[in-house]
């Protein structure tokens, strides 16, 4: 009886074992297939797999976080690539909405580099925003996510040079923030001021 019951066990364990095994293949086969429709087309890509066990093989992986970074990426070239006209308006806010959202969630990622991007992209995205007359508060906002950037991956030479070109513009006007005002943090909740290319080593 005991043995009957072992066996049981040893052979569920090991059917267990080849369907994470299978799930294993599907999930980095669904991200190498939905890197090659980002580099085609990013509106196309997915990353998704077909898995037995669920999200087992992901959490295995730890290609959760993977996943989403690589969908707000997709976001961002979603939302980048509308152009704000007076029958669109409510639909080009609401795609670069949904854009910061998951950028921001990006941001707070524990990668460096990873939250380094994202944060680049979110400046830019707000500062979009800015120049389409969103007001003052918005370039204050993507000052700080360039900032954030910055200290974040000191490497990132893209957020270093949107920062200076953003601080030199406002300077000129006349606008620039106060360094630490709102107590010195941006919105991803990292020290600020005042406030890619998916699988390529973000």
């Amino acid at each position: 009886m005991i043995r009957a019951a072992v066996a049981a066990l040893l052979a569920a364990a090991a059917v267990c074992f080849l369907l994470l095994a299978h799930d294993v293949r599907a999930t980095r086969s669904g991200l190498r297939a939905g890197d090659r429709a980002y580099a085609a087309a990013p509106s196309g890509a997915s990353w998704t797999s077909g898995t037995v066990l669920g999200g087992a093989a992901r959490s295995l992986l730890s290609a959760g976080d993977d996943i989403a970074f690589r969908r707000a990426l997709k976001q961002y070239v979603e939302a980048s690539k509308l152009h704000l006209r007076l029958d669109n308006a409510v639909d080009v806010v609401g795609a670069r909405g949904r854009a910061q959202d998951v950028l921001a969630r990006a941001a707070r990622s524990g990668d460096p580099r990873r939250a380094s991007q994202a944060s680049t992209l979110l400046g830019i995205l707000v500062f979009r925003s800015a120049a389409a007359g969103s007001g003052q508060s918005q370039v204050d906002a993507a000052i700080a996510d360039f900032t954030d950037a910055v200290r974040l991956d000191p490497g990132n030479a893209d957020a270093a040079f949107d920062l200076e070109l953003l601080l030199r513009a406002t300077g000129a006007r006349g606008s620039r923030p106060q360094t630490g005002q709102g107590g010195g943090f941006g919105r991803t909740g990292r020290r600020g001021a005042g406030g890619g290319q998916p699988g390529s080593g973000y």
